[in-house]
């Protein structure tokens, strides 16, 4: 009797097959829909975290170039400043003042305070 009910399901199941066009599956809507959802969601995740990643280190190469730019206002004074204070000039020729470079001034100012007592 089991033989004839299982005979029966089977051909049961080929004749729905056969009107339904190819064979028919019993699809759980309800998994397939979840893993749908699940599947966008992490999509959605990584690109949100590929998105700020992007932005986050399109802010740091921008700092970091603001940061090793060097106007051209600043580079003139710095050179401005550097040829101030390694040259000798004549500063007032009346009362014969003079700009020495810091190194000798330095050399100078050491010398007279161990020369005098």
């Amino acid at each position: 009797m089991a033989n004839k009910n299982t005979y029966d399901d089977s051909r049961n199941e080929l004749e729905r097959s056969i009107d339904y066009g190819v064979s028919y599956d019993n699809i759980n809507v309800r998994n397939v829909t979840f893993w749908i959802v699940l599947g966008l969601i992490i999509v959605i995740v990584m690109l949100f975290g590929v998105y700020n990643m992007y932005t986050y280190n399109q802010f740091l190469s921008q700092q970091q170039s603001a940061i090793s730019s060097e106007s051209h206002e600043l580079k003139q004074i710095r050179e401005e400043e550097h040829r101030k204070l390694n040259t000798l000039e004549l500063i007032d020729e009346e009362n014969m003042r003079y700009r020495i470079p810091i190194d000798s001034a330095i050399t100078l100012i050491a010398t007279d305070r161990y020369e005098s007592p």
